[in-house]
């Protein structure tokens, strides 16, 4: 395994995105306060991080949805204790602009480029890149998404976490306890895992099928644990450290 790439951001993480194309992909970071913030992108390729705009004014109530080779996709969050979807919004993250919004109370994919959305009682086809409604479902092969993986997370009450916790007690002498992140590859193992020493910490443990340590790191401690604890995407490891830190590792 080899550091690839690490940047500290000065406002915490709040939420990470895949776009661009399977041969160029991008990784958009959103990094806030309480009053300012702004959005940057990764580029995997030339391993560089650059600043695309500030968070738009209603950035609280925008979540990603989806990457496309030059867009993210959102959905704007209703105000309040209980938010629903109140429409999609389209931003260009070259440079932040808003391409296009549309008054949506639902939205679920259909294809890489088309989503199912409810406006009213009404169910509609929305082409992604466009926003246009579309009066039947086009052929769209997938040339531009790539992928990645989340881990598969046990929580300690199901019943595999017990073989995990004597895994670990044998194979690492940690007690660990709370949950468990899980990948599995074809030559390494990658784990988020929980423990208290003092405090409950919760730590990134990488080994390979051989049960040997390649990378073990403190990712949180305390009230910020359990927030984007890992991802795998096309070889590369991604994980936040203290809510402000972005390392990747190649594998």
């Amino acid at each position: 395994m080899k550091k690839k790439f690490h940047y500290r951001f000065p406002q915490q993480i709040w939420s990470l995105g895949y776009w661009g194309s399977k041969d160029a992909p991008k990784l958009w970071i959103e990094a806030k306060d309480a009053s300012q913030g702004n959005w940057y992108s990764y580029e995997f390729g030339n391993n560089e991080i650059n600043i695309i705009s500030p968070v738009p004014s209603h950035h609280s109530h925008l979540q990603w949805l989806k990457g496309r080779e030059k867009l993210g996709i959102f959905v704007r969050l209703q105000s309040g204790k209980n938010p629903g979807i109140e429409a999609i919004e389209a931003y260009e993250l070259q440079n932040g602009k808003r391409q296009y919004a549309i008054e949506s109370q639902q939205a679920k994919d259909l294809t890489e480029d088309q989503l199912i959305i409810q406006q009213g009682n009404s169910v509609l086809l929305m082409d992604v890149d466009s926003g246009k409604i579309l009066e039947q479902q086009k052929e769209s092969p997938d040339l531009t998404s790539f992928p990645y993986e989340s881990p598969h997370h046990i929580e300690e009450s199901q019943e595999q976490f017990n073989a995990f916790k004597q895994f670990f007690s044998l194979k690492f002498s940690l007690q660990i306890a709370k949950g468990l992140d899980y990948w599995e590859g074809k030559d390494k193992l990658v784990f988020s895992y929980y423990l208290y020493d003092g405090a409950w910490k919760n730590y990134l443990l990488v080994c390979d099928h051989e049960f040997q340590i390649l990378l073990h790191e403190l990712l949180e401690e305390g009230d910020l644990m359990g927030y984007h604890t890992f991802q795998i995407s096309q070889n590369h490891l991604l994980f936040i450290q203290q809510k402000l830190q972005l390392k990747i590792y190649e594998f």
